[in-house]
């Protein structure tokens, strides 16, 4: 391994997560493992780019250093963030799965046990079967989830980006909450906030900033228009902010004019599932327990609305489409893991009630040695009345 020009952590740690990466290759028979996710490139190389829409791999071999395939054209971005010292360059002219195959010939696994990501989004299907066909000798097994296991655990130096990109969202959300007046348009409202983000030193997040109000609040994952905004509208933010790759993001509410009493009474409501299920997380309870406590106090209450979801996905480095870890682990009924220090969430006891809208907070939590720490406290975690 080398120091890359742009290290965001040490060689130690690469280190660390390469030899926890090749006991669980071990324990699964896999001779040389495939990564194409760029999350699981990122975590063991370093490596990271927005090119992940060519074709790009890590070849990580049980008993010899890595090599990484990048896309074509950004040589250049190897010695920027890589700390493997080896790399293969196939350009766009050629086919990087006959590059890969030869590689893995080469190395001797042409008759190997070769472990790859059959659930990854960026391994397409015509790619592993070619890759199959160019390699008949060869033993493919799936590796998906290897790499998942030592990111749900986060080291202090994650820990230490998420705290920053913690204070990045916060500092979006509050450039969005006193933005909001009659007569704002929702894009006028996004561009305070990604005016605070940015000046708070974000990058580029897996998922773009969510802005509704009115009744578009309704809508799940929808992203500011040119609607302006109302008396007795509900405005609501899902901010995100990024650092090194890694990820933090909050909710926070709006209410133009005085609240109805189903906005005091769910505000209320949320604060206390969000509350509820702090106080639960601990390292050694089941995660389900969580979900649990959250979903009775929302059920429970008088309130038009049910908890049938996850009320948390886990949270940590992302690239688009998406920001979250929820397919790593995710709180909710059927997660029967218990709650380890170094785990992060995004916890959500938001909810959206006919009639009225949006409402609600959520927050970025990470388990600690004695509970769990809110990394986004620095935003009021309640209604911002205008």
């Amino acid at each position: 391994m080398k120091m890359p020009t742009y290290p965001f952590f040490s060689l130690d740690e690469f280190r660390a997560r390469l030899d926890a990466a090749r006991a669980l290759m071990e324990e699964r028979g896999i001779d040389v493992l495939l990564l194409n996710t760029p999350e699981n490139i990122y975590y063991l190389s370093g490596y990271q780019t927005p090119g992940y829409y060519y074709y790009m791999a890590l070849v990580v071999p049980l008993n010899r250093e890595p090599i990484l395939v990048p896309p074509p054209h950004e040589e250049s971005m190897v010695s920027a963030f890589s700390c493997v010292d080896d790399f293969r360059l196939f350009h766009d002219t050629t086919d990087p799965v006959d590059g890969v195959a030869a590689l893995l010939d080469e190395l001797g696994f042409a008759s190997g046990r070769i472990g790859v990501e059959k659930n990854s989004w960026f391994l397409k299907v015509d790619e592993f079967e070619r890759l199959q066909g160019l390699m008949p000798g060869a033993d493919f097994i799936d590796g998906s989830g290897l790499i998942e296991q030592g990111r749900m655990i986060k080291s202090p130096a994650e820990i230490g980006y998420m705290r920053e990109a913690a204070h990045v969202a916060e500092a979006g959300a509050r450039a969005g909450l006193a933005a909001v007046r009659v007569g704002v348009t929702e894009h006028e409202l996004g561009v305070e906030i990604a005016r605070a983000q940015l000046g708070a030193g974000s990058e580029y997040s897996g998922l773009p900033t969510f802005i509704t109000s009115g009744e578009r609040s309704m809508l799940v994952h929808s992203v500011a228009t040119d609607r302006k905004l109302v008396s007795g509208d509900p405005v609501f933010f899902e901010v995100p902010g990024v650092i090194h790759r890694y990820h933090a993001t909050m909710t926070r509410a709006a209410y133009i004019g005085d609240p109805p009493q189903l906005l005091l009474d769910g505000s209320e409501v949320n604060r206390d599932a969000l509350r509820l299920a702090k106080e639960t997380i601990k390292p050694g309870v089941t995660v389900s327990d969580a979900f649990e406590v959250a979903r009775r106090r929302i059920d429970d209450a008088d309130v038009p609305y049910v908890q049938g979801r996850r009320v948390a996905y886990g949270l940590g480095s992302a690239f688009p489409p998406g920001w979250d870890e929820g397919h790593i682990i995710s709180i909710n009924s059927n997660e029967h893991r218990a709650f380890e220090p170094g785990m992060a969430f995004h916890l959500i006891t938001t909810m959206r009630l006919p009639g009225l809208g949006a409402i609600g907070c959520s927050d970025t939590v990470l388990v600690t040695e004695d509970g769990c720490e809110t990394l986004t406290s620095g935003v009021l975690n309640e209604v911002h009345v205008v």
